[in-house]
């Protein structure tokens, strides 16, 4: 499948830009936020650091971050319309396998992972994001949360560092992202 052009990335970013004006003074609207899970919440360790040891040697691999799953925490305390989506590679497992994975790294289990992108089309991440959202126009706003740069969704992008995954310097950019649909 071939990648979309310049013209058509514009007419669907004008369409995202017109939806959410158009939902901006529902009640029922909600915001999208698209997770990625490894880079965001779980952070990249180096082989042979002692916390590098410590994530391998349990039954299962554990790379979350808990104050990453902290602040994912707080941020959907603090914005309750926001419907958490899978975008993440990990949605491949299934959406029950990616809340029950969250919710052993301290996700608070009332927050709910409300849907995933298509794990059945081999588009890119941002491809997926904008079918997704021109098959549920239901929302006033959007923020992905993604170690991978997307310059056709930037404006609503927090791209995190791998190595650090989401910190307090990218929270307080997300706030000011979601202020903007409120």
């Amino acid at each position: 499948m071939e990648e979309k052009s310049t013209i058509q990335w514009f007419i669907d970013q004008k369409r995202i830009r017109s939806i959410i004006r158009s939902n901006k003074n529902r009640e029922d609207s909600v915001i999208y936020m698209f997770l990625d899970f490894d880079g965001v919440i779980n952070i990249f360790l180096l082989e042979g650091t002692p916390e590098y040891e410590l994530a391998v040697s349990k039954d299962e691999f554990d790379f979350a971050n808990r104050d990453c799953v902290k602040r994912l925490n707080q941020l959907c305390h603090d914005y309750p319309q926001i419907k958490v989506i899978v975008s993440s590679s990990w949605r491949y497992a299934g959406l029950a396998y990616c809340q029950e994975y969250l919710e052993k790294a301290g996700m608070d289990p009332s927050i709910r992972l409300h849907d995933m992108t298509d794990a059945v089309t081999n588009l890119p991440r941002e491809e997926h994001i904008v079918d997704y959202l021109f098959s549920h126009e239901d929302f006033r706003g959007l923020i992905i949360f993604d170690d991978m740069k997307m310059k056709n969704l930037n404006e609503y992008l927090v791209q995190t560092d791998c190595l650090i995954g989401w910190n307090e310097e990218r929270d307080a950019y997300a706030r000011k992202i979601l202020d903007k649909f409120i």
